[in-house]
């Protein structure tokens, strides 16, 4: 990288504190056209903004239009420089036939907006080998007319393209990557490629920040936070997301969660578990249960760290012919009345149950008093299996993909 100019605006990118970003990309509608999240984009990048993302990413036309918005503002305008059709797949309304790629601004025009940087596209995987080459002086040509404005250059290698498969994807990442370092650029926007150690390589050797693209949006919050989380392991330096984040209905919050894990150092249970003022309880939507079991993996995992579905707190009953129900704690209360030495008891806030190990005598009231065998008695340990709503956080309702467990307010009488 050279010149101070380069330095100063990458530093309004990447927070100077811990040298790390969150990005939202907002670019969607030059490529894709009016998708959700982008219809009243003013409103989604105000509220983008309001959530602390370190920059937004816009096109030339909404970057001018939308520029208002970025005044006396902590976030960075990023300025997208290219055009592609490679993300129209058939369930658009014109989906491509061919892969085309061209610049449609230069550094120039994104100094004059004001912004902090400019984001382009390079593709590996066509199946001629001039399309690719096309693409790399494309993004040299981007590289120099940066360097000459001082304007940091950030480039997106995304593996695409008939020579592309799932056993070569995370080496063409790293070749991509490195190639884009090569040409000139000050920092990458890359997928992720799906394990800890292969991205690990991939970031040590690219001298430069790179940034995970969030991709499609995930099912669940916990999902794209998981890969964020292992991506910073991993040595990433933020995080891009578009969907994840435009398309969420409240975008503030979603941003201030992906802030938590990336500035705060926040973990994924931490940003996700809902903080809870008074007493709550388990609440099955039967309808909803496929009978997986994952929650009683979660349970587990969670208390034993062992993948046993017998240990978990809770089951999982099946009525023929394809109904499943998931059993779990209804704070009956049954049990704490048969503890002779008041080992178990309700927690004073969440009213779910507590066990004080010190008091228990081994007697197994407990389970015995459980009257839809909840409570299990760990022989070895000399200790009742208590389900305890992981303090509040339930693995189980985390990780159910089907929403049949719920976590709910307990309203008493």
């Amino acid at each position: 990288m050279s010149g101070f100019g380069k330095t100063l605006r990458l530093s309004k990118i990447l927070n100077p504190n811990d040298n790390r970003a969150v990005v939202v990309a907002a670019d969607h509608g030059m490529m894709l056209g009016s998708i959700r999240g982008v219809m009243d984009l003013e409103k989604t990048v105000r509220s983008v903004i309001k959530g602390g993302a370190d920059a937004i990413l816009l096109s030339p036309g909404q970057a001018a239009r939308l520029s208002h918005l970025f005044h006396g503002r902590k976030s960075a305008l990023l300025f997208r420089g290219d055009w592609t059709n490679a993300f129209r797949d058939k369930t658009y309304t014109l989906p491509a036939r061919s892969i085309k790629h061209v610049a449609v601004a230069n550094a120039k025009d994104a100094v004059a907006l004001g912004a902090s940087g400019i984001v382009t596209y390079f593709f590996v995987g066509y199946g001629e080998d001039e399309d690719e080459a096309r693409d790399f002086e494309l993004v040299s040509i981007f590289a120099r007319e940066c360097d000459k404005v001082g304007l940091p250059f950030i480039v997106e290698p995304i593996p695409m393209g008939e020579r592309v498969t799932g056993a070569n994807f995370a080496d063409l990442v790293g070749i991509s990557i490195r190639m884009m370092v090569e040409a000139g650029a000050d920092a990458i926007k890359a997928p992720y490629t799906g394990d800890v150690e292969s991205f690990r390589r991939i970031t040590k050797a690219a001298g430069v920040p790179v940034l995970i693209l969030g991709g499609a949006k995930a099912k669940t919050m916990r999902d794209a936070l998981e890969v964020v989380n292992e991506a910073l392991e991993a040595g990433a330096a933020g995080v891009v997301f578009g969907r994840q984040v435009i398309q969420a209905p409240n975008p503030t919050l979603v941003v201030k969660a992906i802030r938590a894990v990336v500035h705060e150092g926040k973990s994924v249970r931490e940003v996700v578990s809902k903080v809870w003022a008074g007493p709550i309880i388990l609440r099955v939507v039967e309808k909803n249960c496929t009978g997986c079991r994952i929650c009683e993996i979660a349970c587990s995992f969670s208390h034993e760290e062992a993948y046993a579905p017998a240990k978990a707190r809770l089951h999982v009953d099946f009525a023929w012919p394809n109904r499943y129900k998931p059993v779990v704690c209804t704070l009956c209360g049954l049990c704490v009345k048969a503890c002779n030495t008041g080992a178990l008891t309700f927690h004073p806030e969440l009213g779910c149950l507590q066990l004080m190990e010190e008091k228990c005598d081994m007697c197994g009231n407990c389970a015995e008093a459980c009257p839809i065998h909840i409570i299990k008695f760990d022989k070895k340990k000399g200790l009742p299996q208590i389900c305890d709503m992981c303090n509040g956080a339930p693995e189980c309702v985390e990780w159910c993909p089907q929403g049949a467990l719920e976590l709910v307010e307990h309203k008493t009488s």
